[in-house]
């Protein structure tokens, strides 16, 4: 434990350093691809700070999926919870006896901010990991400091991973924890009783597609949905041949193997109940907040699942942070760029959820 505190200090340390000193340390110039020049500090972890490694960190190319998992395991550990972010966080579905919560049925991560607002929806979050990997653990930096910011409890459930329980095993793990949470807002810390949904990657698929079931349901929608860096279309073919595809510390290679062993034989990755960016119908969705980086091989199908939902009148905000690449919100305490951009998106949050969110009108903010 020492030790890993003693490497996050040295690697704080080195990461102050000046843009061109961390240029300089990650072999020199700037990795510039179709108009975006990647943050520094990311740029110096990939090509300096973990490039003597056998293998990439973080990457799944040429490892058992074992493997993989424990690098991922072993970062979440390293980076823990952002000294910034002022939450208690809690391991729901491991309380003792006269826990408030009553026996739970699930299991997760609950992030409690110092202060919650009083019209705060609850927010149901789903993991960072392509349904393959980890568990709340890996999204623990970046919705701790989201509740901070947001000044929300976020509530991140563990669901059933690939390639053991293989697509709709998710799926459904997702919208039991949904209800779980209808039912257990107010003792979840939302004063206001409201829930939202949201996820990363693969995690924001589960939002997105819970969303469109709900509505087809008729069922109460969430109050409304953060989706980070989305992978709404497993079936798209321009992620492998994007400007973006080769960037760490996710890229289309990983991409790949993350959706074989969730989706597995016999399932068409094309099929909207595996891939929501072909769902013909998205009219009736709750306000929807969508976040993309700029080196990023799945941005387009998150601005085009944007493009679609304002086309449907559904109050929707698109950003995109452009020094940053699929996978940054892995560093949201260690990476200036990274931790500005949560801060970014929880404003832009409890903007689109304030005052007024009953009369929805069609927005859009890029940038």
């Amino acid at each position: 434990m020492r030790t890993s505190l003693l490497r996050l200090w040295l690697l704080k340390q080195v990461l102050s350093l000046p843009p061109a000193c961390l240029r300089f340390f990650a072999g020199g110039g700037v990795v510039y691809t179709d108009g975006r020049t990647l943050d520094p500090q990311i740029q110096f972890l990939w090509r300096s700070w973990f490039a003597g490694a056998a293998a990439q960190p973080l990457s799944l190319a040429g490892k058992s999926l074992e493997q993989a998992r424990q690098e991922w395991q072993d970062m979440a550990a390293l980076l823990g919870t952002p000294s910034a972010a002022r939450v208690r966080i809690e391991d729901i579905g491991a309380e003792p006896v006269g826990s408030p919560y009553g026996p739970s049925p699930m299991r997760g991560l609950l992030v409690r901010p110092a202060t919650i607002a009083a019209d705060a929806p609850l927010l149901v979050f789903f993991h960072q990991g392509g349904g393959v990997l980890g568990g709340p653990e890996l999204s623990r930096a970046f919705c701790a400091l989201f509740a901070h910011h947001a000044r929300c409890p976020v509530f991140i459930p563990e669901y059933r991973l690939a390639p053991l329980y293989r697509f709709p095993a998710a799926c459904e793990d997702a919208r039991a924890a949904f209800e779980w949470a209808q039912a257990n807002a107010f003792r979840l810390g939302a004063t206001s009783g409201d829930v939202a949904v949201g996820g990363v990657l693969t995690g924001a698929s589960l939002a997105a597609r819970l969303c469109l079931d709900l509505r087809r349901d008729f069922r109460p929608l969430p109050a409304g949905q953060l989706l980070v860096t989305p992978l709404l279309g497993l079936a798209d073919p321009a992620i492998k041949s994007g400007a973006q595809a080769g960037h760490w510390p996710l890229n289309a290679a990983d991409l790949d193997i993350m959706v074989a062993h969730y989706a597995g034989a016999g399932v068409d990755p094309a099929d909207p109940k595996i891939s929501p960016a072909t769902e013909g119908v998205l009219a009736g969705q709750p306000r929807t907040l969508i976040v993309s980086a700029g080196l990023d091989a799945i941005a387009p199908q998150a601005e085009a699942f944007a493009k679609r939902l304002l086309a449907a009148r559904v109050r929707t905000i698109y950003r995109r942070y452009d020094t940053l690449p699929l996978g940054f919100d892995l560093f949201a305490g260690l990476v200036n760029d990274a931790s500005y951009a949560v801060a970014d998106m929880a404003g832009l949050w409890t903007e689109m959820l304030g005052p007024g969110r009953e009369a929805d009108t069609e927005a859009l903010d890029v940038a």
